[in-house]
């Protein structure tokens, strides 16, 4: 008897892999080396922890900041000036946009819409004063930083 011919596996012969994750659950790039704490000396590892820390100047302090070291700077500092600079007018903006908001809001409403904005205003401070500390204390420790949505675009600026 001769043997039968085998038949073929029924499914796949390889496991296949979830694919990627996309969105929030998706883990950033990493930093190129130039921009990693790493590979920073101590010296532009404070000068990025002033970066930040000007934040509390509002945009002006992290402004004097990169027209000062502009051109004499490594890039790993450059990034940091930009992200707390960009950070900072982005804030400010929003900022504004609150304040003009609540005042005619509060005109148009008289006073009830006071009610609404004065504690964004109040939540959007605070909330820019707690990422500033942390900004701070993460480039102080070595760690590498970015804000959210700042700092992918500042290092996809510098490239």
């Amino acid at each position: 008897m001769a043997d039968a011919p085998q038949q073929p596996q029924t499914g796949p012969s390889t496991p296949r892999s979830p694919p990627p994750p996309v969105g929030p659950a998706a883990a950033p790039d990493p930093l190129p080396p130039e921009l990693q704490s790493a590979n920073a000396s101590k010296d532009e590892r404070t000068l990025a922890m002033i970066a930040h820390l000007l934040g509390l100047a509002g945009f002006l302090g992290p402004l004097v900041l990169y027209l000062l070291k502009k051109d004499a700077a490594s890039a790993f500092v450059k990034f940091h000036v930009k992200q707390s600079l960009f950070y900072q007018v982005a804030v400010a903006v929003v900022l504004v946009a609150l304040m003009v908001l609540a005042m005619i809001g509060t005109v148009l409403t008289r006073g009830l819409a006071g009610c609404v904005f004065f504690p964004l205003i109040f939540l959007a401070v605070l909330g820019d004063l707690v990422y500033l500390i942390v900004a701070v204390v993460q480039t102080a420790n070595g760690k590498d930083f970015e804000y959210y949505w700042i700092g992918p675009w500042v290092r996809r600026s510098m490239m």
